[in-house]
């Protein structure tokens, strides 16, 4: 196995707080050690860099950035990126790699190549509103985004709301559609149901709030145009 490339999966923050809160020692140490990387975005990851004060100068790091809307054309430069180098790092934008992002198709290359593959312990934001929502998790789901408009939306949340009763449902929304989101779940559930909205998670502005949809329409929340999930739940 020591003789295997590694493939190691990086987390990175959900916010600019302190990496003390979500970055282990080790796995810090690990970063630092590595100087290529396959990247969602490579803004976002040399931000990140910079902000954990990797040693070796920006300039010097190799930046691979993933063409989500062209996979395909990218495989014979992932490949060769793959092979080519002993410690490669895999970043998403924010949170735990492969999760809602195109970095399960490295990965599944990865293997195909007999790469070995390392997940380094860091923030999910899926699982952290999870277990902060008090609802079922046991048996959960997450969407990604749910559709926006007119009927679609209506269906698809009271399809999940009926779901919701043995499964927790996960999703997200753009920022800037977070409160018209609302909206429609303070219109379409039932007064009974259970919705959980998670705020900027371990950020400064961090809030997390599980209640009925009818303690939300009473309350007029707002939530702005900052990160949030959004959770059914019983």
């Amino acid at each position: 196995m020591k003789d295997k490339n590694t493939l190691f999966l990086v987390p990175v923050g959900l916010s600019d707080t302190s990496i003390d809160w979500y970055l282990p020692h080790n796995v810090l140490e690990t970063i630092h050690s590595i100087t290529h990387f396959i990247v969602e975005n490579a803004k976002t990851a040399r931000h990140f860099l910079k902000f954990i004060n990797h040693p070796t100068p920006l300039q010097s790091i190799e930046i691979y950035e993933l063409d989500k809307h062209d996979l395909p054309a990218q495989i014979s430069d992932l490949k060769t990126f793959l092979s080519s180098y002993h410690r490669i790092g895999l970043m998403s934008e924010a949170g735990l790699p492969c999760i809602a992002d195109p970095g399960t198709h490295v990965v599944k290359l990865a293997h195909e190549m007999n790469l070995q593959v390392k997940p380094l312990t860091g923030p999910s934001s899926i699982l952290l509103a999870l277990i902060a929502s008090g609802f079922n998790g046991q048996s959960f789901k997450f969407l990604g985004y749910i559709p926006t408009k007119g009927l679609d939306k209506k269906t698809v949340l009271q399809q999940l709301e009926n779901e919701a009763i043995h499964t927790t449902q996960l999703f997200i929304e753009a920022p800037y559609r977070n409160d018209q989101l609302m909206t429609d779940l303070c219109q379409i559930l039932k007064p009974t149901t259970m919705l959980m909205l998670a705020i900027d998670l371990t950020g400064e502005n961090e809030n997390i709030i599980s209640k009925p949809v009818s303690w939300w329409q009473q309350n007029k929340f707002v939530i702005g145009k900052v990160p949030c999930l959004f959770a059914i739940g019983k």
